[in-house]
């Protein structure tokens, strides 16, 4: 039987997580240990927004380490591929991951700056971070997130930060698609210890911390506080049938809490799209990568927020493999699209940054589509 460990902040993330790891002592770390932990930084925002990892969260976990007797412990990341490269270190300062290396002493890595290798087989074509195999343990430290392609965001996909930059967006459709390609990598990346920070505000019941060394129950137990059926997730069933992890949630042991008080407020991306924007279609949008779908979502985020609706049907190309279109409504994003719609009404860019898909949409669809 696998055993999940939940545990409230009552008082401070310090002494919530001293209490959490206490079944870990003296057993997880041994005297002379390296350490990495890996949260998610996958943008320069604070966690505050739920996108990112907490840094008090990361900096209780490193005096944990030290508190075992650690010889060294790092703080690693190799952020989103739509991040332009001035924007990677400030992927670590502005989520104060830089003041905790400070304050700790701990060394902070951005992958990017340093070597990669191929995985094996049946991964050879993408690479890692050789900072995925140079650590006596790793410490994985996700926030729990929706996701359009995989339902979830949690302990297993967070390994995808490993990745070479330039093979993130190939990593969703190449190999055998997302939800295996996941758990392939999850084969070969296997953290000692995986913590899911629920502290963001933006979350229902945020105010505690789920931790397990098997990372498919920690996702399982996860899902099931996001409000989702974990039979439901591929990764999490395919981790399961690859024997990464159990499932079933009678076979999990959950302690510390009761979870019946920690339900979150989660909605799948594509409920909220058919929600807020029920004239918007997509299309092409499982071929599409997270390089255009995520700036993506940010805007229409941003046009939620500022009651705005699109009042007419709407249609936006994504992705390599949708037919060419013509006509009034119609819009493309991304260098993939190229050749299939009008250029005026296309935003090149593989992928486009973030500012060109705020000034693209707003002028397009606020001009025709928006009331």
């Amino acid at each position: 039987m696998s055993t999940v460990y939940l545990k409230r902040i009552r008082d401070n993330i310090a002494s919530a997580l001293e209490e959490l790891l206490r079944p870990y002592e003296g057993r997880l770390i041994s005297p002379g240990d390296t350490v990495l932990i890996k949260p998610n930084l996958v943008e320069p925002l604070p966690y505050t927004s739920g996108e990112t990892t907490n840094p008090q969260v990361v900096e209780a976990v490193v005096n944990w380490c030290y508190h075992q007797r650690a010889a060294s412990v790092a703080i690693g990341e190799g952020p989103s591929y739509f991040q332009p490269d001035s924007d990677l270190i400030e992927c670590f300062t502005a989520t104060g991951m830089t003041e905790v290396a400070e304050r700790t002493g701990a060394q902070w890595i951005l992958f990017d700056e340093h070597p990669f290798v191929p995985l094996p087989e049946p991964l050879k074509t993408f690479s890692v971070s050789t900072c995925a195999f140079e650590f006596s343990r790793i410490i994985n430290i996700p926030v729990p997130k929706t996701h359009y392609l995989t339902g979830v965001s949690i302990a297993m996909k967070n390994l995808k930060g490993f990745l070479k930059r330039v093979d993130k967006p190939r990593f969703h459709h190449a190999g055998f698609g997302i939800h295996q390609n996941i758990v392939e990598l999850n084969r070969v990346i296997r953290p000692s210890l995986n913590i899911v920070d629920v502290t963001a505000p933006v979350q229902k019941n945020a105010g505690f911390l789920i931790a397990g060394e098997d990372i498919v129950a920690v996702d399982t137990v996860t899902a099931s506080l996001m409000g989702f059926n974990p039979r439901e997730i591929r990764t999490i069933v395919l981790g399961n049938q690859a024997g990464l992890g159990e499932m079933d949630i009678q076979k999990i042991e959950v302690i510390g809490e009761d979870v019946k008080g920690l339900k979150m407020n989660f909605e799948l991306p594509q409920e909220w799209l058919r929600r807020n924007f029920p004239l918007l279609r997509l299309v092409g949008i499982e071929e599409a990568c997270s390089g255009c779908m995520l700036p993506l979502l940010n805007v229409l985020a941003q046009f939620e927020q500022e009651g705005k609706k699109i009042t007419r049907d709407a249609s936006l190309l994504m992705g390599n493999k949708a037919e060419s279109q013509e006509g009034a409504g119609w819009l493309a994003m991304g260098d993939c699209t190229k050749g299939r719609i009008g250029e005026e009404r296309r935003l090149a860019g593989c992928p486009p940054k973030k500012a060109e898909v705020v000034a693209f949409l707003r002028r397009l669809y606020e001009e025709e589509m928006c009331s």
